[in-house]
């Protein structure tokens, strides 16, 4: 009876043990500045730019087990770290390349939208007999931007910049499920903390971490590169005015010239229908 005891005793002080050992901190992925900081310095053109909120859409396709993991918990967590931090790095550079942000009065407008494709495939599941239930699966992750430069007073002069990172293969992951299946004591217990995962899932999370950090590298840099500088924009618009300006110019000296021209002949005409009687 007493080595009945002592081995039941044993086995709680290891349930007790593993439990509290069965999770690891996992800090959620740095989104750092791609761009100087600093615009004090930064000559200012005039141009205003509204700075539109960024639209998030996103597209799923896995399982119920998975949209309850502690990995979706950590990715839903992650794009809320993307938008934020994308919208400021946006707001730096539109100040680096000369423009003012003003939501009120502005001449073009900067619409982001990010698309965000999940998928799980290749699903298995696996029962161990304390531990209980889990799922292995491959884990696709598809990201796109659009960034859309317009111009507030003519909608079809505009500038689209678009980046997309896709991996190459799906993320290997295996992530514990609530089954009845297991002994209790023993049983895997599942994290809701973004920053606390199962044992086992670093890996996964690493790789996950680094499928954002590239897409939002890649999106920025792209930006940055291609929105043109505000007084690069200022002077060939001003260009385009003073080209306007002078055909107007031309088309009112040639309208000028026609009616006049037609006056003239007016006049020729009347001369030729006099007649002049002498008696």
């Amino acid at each position: 009876m007493k080595k009945i005891i002592f081995l039941f005793t044993l086995l709680f002080f290891y349930a007790c043990s593993n439990t509290s050992s069965e999770f690891v901190h996992f800090s959620l992925p740095n989104f750092k500045p791609q761009v100087p900081t600093n615009t004090d310095n930064i000559e200012k053109s005039g141009i205003k730019v509204k700075l539109s909120d960024i639209k998030i859409n996103q597209n799923t396709d896995y399982s119920e087990d998975f949209r309850q993991s502690v990995l979706n918990i950590r990715i839903n967590k992650e794009i809320e770290l993307l938008k934020e931090n994308t919208k400021e790095q946006i707001s730096t550079i539109l100040a680096l390349k000369g423009y003012e942000i003003n939501n009120e009065t502005y001449d073009y407008e900067l619409n982001t939208s990010i698309d965000i494709f999940l998928k799980e495939d290749n699903l298995s599941q696996s029962s161990q007999f304390f531990n209980g239930q889990s799922i292995e699966s491959d884990l696709i992750i598809i990201f796109d931007a659009n960034i859309d430069f317009v111009n507030a007073k003519d909608s079809q002069d505009f500038q689209k910049i678009a980046t997309n990172t896709k991996l190459d293969s799906g993320i290997k992951i295996v992530y514990p499920i609530k089954s009845e299946d297991g002994v209790t004591m023993f049983k895997t217990s599942l994290s809701n903390v973004p920053t606390q995962l199962n044992k086992g899932l670093e890996g996964p999370a690493f790789n996950i971490d680094k499928a954002f950090l590239s897409f939002y590298k890649s999106t920025l840099n792209t930006l940055y590169n291609n929105l043109p500088q505000a007084n690069t924009l200022k002077k060939e618009e001003e260009k385009k005015e003073y080209n306007d300006f002078n055909q107007e110019s031309i088309q009112e000296q040639n309208l000028s010239k026609e009616n006049i021209n037609q006056e003239n002949i007016q006049d020729q005409n009347s001369s030729k229908e006099e007649v002049i009687i002498v008696e």
